[in-house]
Parts: structure tokens; sequence; C-alpha cells
């Protein structure tokens, strides 16, 4: 049996959320002898999937974005750069091993508390691993872009590219190497985004 690794943050009122987002609220209504709950929640909750349409004006809903790159092969590799820093390729240990990589910064440690100067990709990174066949990028903070980027270089590059991604991930015990990523978005009907069900499986 392979070894299941759960990457997904708890999700519950206590996860942080970017800031101005709408957190995350679980209601329940007791209702002859069952309990029906009710979520409302932003669709960029913990570990999430973002859709070509959260920034590309004629981009896809998460509905039609294909599931292949979100289930397969992927290397978890870990990077330690300086806060507020972007990883370029040259901070890779060599070329990519897996068409899906998923970065370990450890620099948004607590899920329950958001802090700004995280650890980011690099639009020259993501041509660096599109030139090396990578369908999907994960990393374990908030967003594949840096707090202060208004402009979004990063997510316009991989969706532009159409790669996929995963953001919000939870890393910490996840060894650099190589795994079986499952983190399939829900079929959400227009939906910017989806969380996932994010797990790692090693034989």
């Amino acid at each position: 049996m392979p070894v299941i690794l759960d990457i997904s943050p708890l999700l519950s009122p206590r996860l942080a959320v970017w800031p101005g987002d709408t957190p995350f609220t679980l209601a329940a209504l007791e209702a002859s002898g069952t309990r029906l709950g009710s979520l409302h929640t932003t669709l960029h909750l913990g570990a999430h999937a973002d859709a070509s349409c959260h920034v590309l004006g004629a981009g896809k809903g998460i509905h039609a974005m294909a599931l292949e790159p979100y289930l397969g092969t992927c290397e978890v590799i870990e990077v330690r750069l300086p806060a507020a820093a972007r990883i370029l390729p040259e901070h890779l240990p060599g070329p990519i091993r897996a068409p899906r990589v998923l970065f370990k910064t450890s620099s948004h440690p607590d899920p329950t508390r958001f802090v700004e100067d995280f650890v980011a990709l690099s639009p020259e990174l993501i041509r660096h691993l599109v030139a090396q066949d990578a369908v999907l990028v994960g990393i374990d903070t908030p967003s594949v872009d840096l707090f202060s980027s208004a402009a979004l270089e990063c997510h316009h590059a991989l969706f532009e590219a159409g790669l996929c991604n995963l953001e919000g991930l939870d890393l910490s015990a996840a060894e650099p190497g190589l795994y079986t990523l499952v983190a399939l978005p829900l079929r959400l009907e227009g939906g910017d985004g989806s969380p996932v069900r994010a797990v790692l499986m090693k034989t």
C-alpha cells in the first residue's frame, strides 16, 4: 500500500485567507434528526487551484480546466531563500525530474497567520520549467506571486503558457523527492478557483 501524505491545511474559521478575501464559515442546520451544513468562503482557500479566468479575461473556469495536470508524478523541491524573494532557475538543484513541481519554501509556516513576506515564483523560473515540459507548479505559500505584486506576473506567465498551479500547500512534512500527486479541483461551473484535497503518495 502506498504511504499517503496529506498536504492540505485544515479548513476551519482559523485558517487565514488573503487580506480582504472571504473567510471560512461553516454553518449547520438541524432538521428531522439530520445535520445539513452550508459553506461560505473564498474559492482560494487553503490548498487550492486557480483557474485561468482568475487573471485572464478569456481564461477558462475551473470546471473546464483539464484534470491530468493535477494527477501524476511530481517532484518536491526545497528552496531556502530570504523573505519576499523570488525563486529563480539557478535556485534549482538541476533539471526537474517530473512534469509537476512543488516548491517547499517554508516561508509561510502557519496557515492560521497570514504573513506578507513569503517567497514566490519568478517569470524566469516559469519559462525555465515550461522549456522542460512542466504541466503544473505548486507552492507552499498563498500565491505564486509576491504579496506586493500588482501585475501578477507569475499568474499570467503560468496560464499564458498553459500550466496549472497549486497554492497554499502544506509541505512541512514532505521531504524533497518524487511522489504521485493527487489534487483534483471541484467541478464548479465558472469558478475562478477551487479548494483541493491535495495528497502525495509514495510507494
